[in-house]
């Protein structure tokens, strides 16, 4: 579960390292998120970039909006397995819920798929 001043990872290569949770977002009186859920997020940290062409989408302080795809919360299915992730990651999106990176590095759960994030779960490395 998610609520704000946690700080999550970001999964995906639009520049930011570490955000910080600012609001969970459309969740009607409940003050957490969980997977799937959109977050607003301020950037804390950048990852290093690499020569001087390369140019970041975000500088740091800069609030963006977020889908929450790792959460260390176990979560069980249906079926009755369970899961978790080993830390709480982010991957940034923009207002308008298209992602903002181009690939997202992390293993995703299948779960996002038919939260309306297909999109995101195409660019993943993993799913399960």
């Amino acid at each position: 579960m998610i609520r704000t001043q946690s700080l999550l990872k970001v999964v995906d290569n639009s520049g930011a390292k570490l955000v910080k949770c600012i609001k969970v977002k459309k969740k009607r009186g409940k003050s957490y998120a969980g997977i799937g859920d959109t977050v607003l997020v301020a950037v804390q940290s950048l990852r290093p970039r690499y020569g001087r062409r390369v140019k970041l989408k975000m500088n740091k302080s800069e609030v963006h909006h977020g889908v929450v795809v790792q959460t260390r919360r176990v979560y069980r299915n249906k079926s009755g397995s369970s899961q978790s992730f080993g830390s709480n990651s982010v991957a940034l999106i923009t207002p308008q819920l298209k992602p903002l990176g181009t690939r997202i590095s992390a293993v995703l759960p299948s779960r996002l798929r038919g939260l309306k994030w297909a999109k995101l779960a195409a660019m993943a490395k993993k799913i399960i």
